[in-house]
């Protein structure tokens, strides 16, 4: 889906989202061009359900499976999300697809334990792309993983 049919799309469904907000733009990513994993549209209006908070979360390690155990251990309300999208950014080199599928194992795994009802539950992944500023002052052997999280915010 094109950059301004996203845009769009979620303007529609959350009118009230800001478009310079972290949220907003790290939408557009995930049902942006590039991904390496097609997502689903209709993940997005389930995402974007009535009386939700939102929550991007940024993860650095040294693996995909690292990123995964930062976001267990380190955010441990990410567990209480009624929604997870997450993309993983691969470095620069071949994607190791065996890496990011023992990413998500890792997350199956870790959340057997805790209630688990993400929905929607998706992720892709997207390419090093040379152009991009990286915020670790260039080091592109990094894995990373931005996880967008949706809340229940109640009555």
């Amino acid at each position: 889906m094109a950059p301004g049919e996203v845009n769009a799309l979620i303007k529609k469904l959350s009118p009230f989202l800001d478009e310079s907000s972290e949220v907003f733009r790290e939408l557009t990513v995930f049902f942006g061009e590039g991904g390496k994993i097609e997502v689903h549209h209709g993940d997005l209006q389930k995402f974007l359900g009535r009386k939700r908070l939102y929550r991007v979360i940024r993860l650095r390690g040294e693996s995909y499976k690292d990123c995964v155990y930062q976001l267990v251990d380190d955010h441990p309300e990410s567990m209480e999300a009624l929604g997870m999208l997450r993309y993983y950014k691969a470095p620069a080199g071949p994607i190791h697809w065996e890496h990011v599928e023992a990413a998500e194992i890792a997350i199956g795994k870790e959340l057997t334990t805790n209630p688990y009802g993400w929905a929607p539950d998706a992720w892709t992944l997207f390419e090093h792309n040379e152009s991009e500023g990286s915020p670790a002052q260039g080091n592109t052997g990094d894995h990373e993983m931005v996880a967008i999280l949706a809340f229940d915010y109640g009555d």
